[in-house]
């Protein structure tokens, strides 16, 4: 009776502290949850910081870029309507509201209307940084002005609250390519230290002529950047032939590209472009969808839809019309689910065919 009662006791202390042990381990613990590996997306839409201090992003980034309205016309006009009424689509905007001067100041032209409206629609928000046509040279060459701009976009980020900033400095001379990365190593530590993303957006590189891409290192500008947003769109643009606005093989092949240079899929985001050109010659006049429909039917043309390069178009008169469609762009998703990188870029809300939008809440979800 004696033997049995001791063990009893025993067997009771040996189970108290298993489950001590247990709940050390568990929900009790002062200790932080376990993190994602290095180079693993986060498992939540909400980005945080793991334990060496580096932002986790989404599983998945589907960003729209958005477009004032021509001048005079209301904020509710141009990407307002396409940002309201498909925001449950998308993770975030990126509005294209400031450049950078020669002078390392901040011009804006942003509205607080759209501003409040993305938080009261809970998207995350990188707003565009564009280069001042003239302003290059002094800009990244000049390293005080450098560090001008650099400041005046922090202090911007941190007075209105951006979740990041999108970086799009574009039609580089190949000689600033070195100050264009130093620009880029000097802005991130800044950025990384308030926890905030950074995004620079590229030309791509795969049969793309020099002047035009040779500015940007991706291996480098992939150190001092959260991202590399690959402009995939305009192989045809609006002062060359007519012809599509991204063929699907050129597509796949900067896709690849960008991820065999950047370091990965989970550092590239897939630029999808929404709009097309109506050429005369080769002036070309930026077209939405809802223009390339109308024109055709207002002028009797037939709309047909190039197998090879996966684009519709038409011609009319003098004219020849390249665009996007559902089509065209879900061959584009399937391309990029392929490599599965952080995300995808839309240029622009309010260009698309609204059927674009179901395609990519099926193809490309958000987690």
């Amino acid at each position: 009776m004696t033997i049995l009662r001791y063990s009893k006791i025993v067997t009771s202390i040996v189970l108290l502290c298993f489950v001590i042990m247990v709940v050390g381990i568990t929900g009790c613990s002062n200790s932080p949850a376990p993190k994602p590996l290095p180079g693993m997306p986060d498992s939540t839409d909400n980005p945080g910081v793991n334990g060496a201090g580096k932002m986790m992003m989404p599983s998945r980034m589907i960003i729209g870029y958005y477009e004032n309205p021509w001048p005079g016309t209301p904020d509710k006009t141009g990407s307002f309507p396409s940002m309201k009424s498909f925001a449950k689509s998308m993770t975030g905007v990126g509005p294209f509201w400031y450049k950078a001067t020669k002078d390392g100041n901040v011009e804006a032209k942003d509205s607080q209307l759209v501003y409040d409206t993305a938080r009261d629609l809970k998207l995350r928000m990188y707003p565009l940084i564009t280069n001042k046509t003239g302003s290059t040279e002094e800009l990244l060459g000049n390293p005080e002005v450098r560090s001008k701009a650099i400041n005046n976009i922090v202090k911007l980020v941190q007075e209105k609250q951006y979740d990041g900033i999108n970086i799009d400095f574009e039609l580089l001379p190949p000689a600033q390519r070195n100050n264009l990365t130093s620009f880029m190593a000097e802005l991130y530590p800044k950025m990384q230290a308030l926890n905030k993303t950074v995004i620079i957006s590229v030309f791509p590189q795969v049969d793309v002529a020099e002047d035009v891409s040779g500015a940007y290192n991706y291996p480098e500008l992939a150190k001092n950047a959260d991202f590399l947003q690959i402009m995939t769109y305009d192989n045809h643009w609006s002062t060359s032939n007519p012809g599509p606005i991204a063929p699907i093989d050129w597509y796949e092949k900067n896709i690849k590209y960008a991820i065999d240079n950047c370091g990965g899929p989970q550092k590239v985001i897939i630029g999808v472009g929404l709009y097309g050109y109506d050429w005369v010659g080769k002036e070309g006049e930026t077209i939405t969808y809802v223009d390339a429909i109308v024109r055709a039917e207002q002028h009797g043309a037939k709309i047909m839809y190039d197998e090879k390069v996966q684009a519709p178009h038409f011609s009319y008169k003098d004219h020849e019309v390249w665009f996007e469609n559902d089509k065209s762009i879900a061959a584009k998703l399937d391309i990029i689910a392929k490599y599965n990188p952080a995300g995808i870029a839309l240029w622009r809300l309010g260009q698309e065919q609204p059927e674009v939008w179901p395609l990519i809440d099926s193809k490309f979800p958000k987690k």
